[in-house]
């Protein structure tokens, strides 16, 4: 499937709603309609952290290094899920695997069967 973009790659019709996107405005980047994302971005970014201990897979100061394709589902720099694919406005066919780990186990004296 070909996701139709401008060429700041913004996309033509929002992927939720097919609202045709027309304002172009650097710092308009949600649809008007439905408030999904119509730039798709790498989410390593400090713009998307939401824990400020946490830090980022890449800090740019050019924007423009960090916005991907319409279709890429993970940031080609650092393996990040992009926006569309947080969104779910894209299919993954190879979700990221991670590692889940598990902090200690409590065992129960009593079974109840």
């Amino acid at each position: 499937m070909t996701i139709e973009t401008h060429e700041n790659k913004y996309l033509k019709n929002c992927l939720r709603c097919n609202h045709e996107i027309t304002d172009l405005t650097e710092d308009h980047i949600y649809c008007t309609q439905c408030g999904s994302p119509i730039r798709n971005e790498c989410t390593g970014t400090l713009s998307f952290i939401e824990d400020i201990n946490e830090p980022p897979e890449h800090n740019f100061n050019d924007e423009e290094e960090f916005i991907l394709e319409p279709d890429a589902a993970f940031c080609p720099k650092c393996a990040s899920p992009s926006l569309f694919n947080q969104e779910q406005l894209i299919e993954v066919r190879y979700p990221k695997v991670e590692e889940v780990k598990q902090t200690g186990f409590k065992f129960v004296d009593e079974i109840p069967f």
